[in-house]
């Protein structure tokens, strides 16, 4: 519904764009109750559709869709853990963490950054919980992405521990301090450090991703859940292949901020994840060993074929859909079996895809040594 009232607001804004410039030259085109109307009319028609339709279209364009707001406000709430007897391995002394059951709002690093906890209702403090890091998108804080992410619910009752970060604006130094979250984390509730998962959406995704490929934090997460990164392929050009690195990357093909930048960053963690995937060059390509195709048409053509595998609604090559889940494909022939989700949505860059259940499916299948 969102999504057609954006289109409607965007009419009006073009049609305020056309009466005006009507108004102005071609008056007489104009009419209301069968008397035209004069040039200061027109301005004042126009200028009154503009400000309706660029009103409505920012609010529209931020505002989730009722079933996201009901989603919302059941995802904040804690539940119960379903503890098995395999969870109790590598846990801690009894009384030896002094993290408390519940919610914990008001947590800070030593850089001053400021986070929230949420643990199960059940919480048992002997038992080694994996941890779900949270990211918010910019201009949001801690609070504001539990309520826009809704993970809370579904993370506390797999047995997650989850915490909520506020935003911090983009640069290296403020993704190597958000990184030191989780040990904060770990130093007063009880964490299996070998399962440290992280997830995000615009900034988060994209501090989500950062924190999986920098040289100082790479060694952190153990599995990431990106969204509507904006991390392109120019930025993975110069940058090593990390280790392999289970990944489930969710980019809409109605991002217009960074269009196309998931296909593009998919691709990069395939490759180092050793996956089947197809290898474009941009540089240093020598010539087809045969064939009368020369240099330059090979490039080409070479370049035609990666923006057509990167065009909307196209499968990336070597991949195939993953069962139940939608929208998702997956490649095959991954070093150690790491799996490297790429899943394309169709929502507006502002809007968190909602996959949920998926995401933390995706976390619990991790396996770990």
């Amino acid at each position: 519904m969102n999504t057609l009232l954006l289109y409607f607001f965007r009419l009006l804004i073009i049609a305020s764009i056309a009466v005006f410039f009507v108004g102005l030259f071609k008056k007489e085109w104009l009419h209301f109750r069968g008397k035209s109307l004069d040039a200061m009319t027109a301005v004042i028609v126009s200028i009154a559709l503009f400000m309706i339709g660029f009103t409505g279209a920012s609010t529209t364009f931020y505002t989730p869709d009722e079933q996201v707001i009901a989603a919302s406000k059941t995802g904040v709430s804690l539940s119960e853990a379903v503890y098995s007897n395999d969870v109790a391995v590598a846990g801690c002394r009894l009384g030896e963490k002094t993290g408390k059951i519940g919610a914990s709002d008001d947590e800070k690093t030593d850089d001053g950054v400021h986070y929230s906890v949420r643990t199960p209702s059940n919480y048992k403090d002997t038992i080694a919980h994996p941890l779900l890091m949270v990211y918010a998108p910019g201009g949001k804080d801690r609070n504001q992405a539990e309520t826009f992410m809704y993970l809370t619910k579904e993370a506390t009752a797999a047995g997650f521990i989850i915490a909520y970060a506020d935003h911090r604006s983009m640069s290296p130094e403020t993704i190597v301090q958000l990184a030191e979250i989780p040990k904060f984390v770990e130093q007063k509730w009880c964490v299996d450090h070998k399962k440290i998962f992280m997830t995000g959406h615009a900034d988060g995704g994209t501090i989500a991703m950062g924190i999986a490929y920098f040289n100082g934090t790479k060694h952190i997460p153990t599995a990431i859940a990106p969204s509507a990164v904006g991390t392109g392929s120019q930025d993975f050009e110069d940058r090593n292949c990390v280790k392999p690195t289970p990944v489930m990357l969710m980019h809409s093909n109605k991002d217009k901020l960074f269009p196309n930048f998931g296909k593009q960053a998919i691709e990069w963690w395939a490759k180092c994840n050793k996956c089947d995937t197809k290898t474009y060059s941009t540089k240093d390509r020598k010539v087809p060993a045969s064939g009368s195709q020369d240099w330059e048409s090979y490039y080409k053509e070479e370049l035609k074929q990666k923006a057509l595998d990167h065009k909307t609604g196209n499968p990336l090559p070597f991949t195939t859909p993953v069962s139940g889940v939608e929208g998702c494909v997956a490649y095959s022939g991954c070093k150690n079996n790491v799996q490297t989700w790429y899943c394309e949505g169709t929502g507006l860059h502002p809007e968190w895809p909602g996959k949920n259940k998926d995401i933390i499916d995706f976390f619990k299948a991790v396996q770990t040594n």
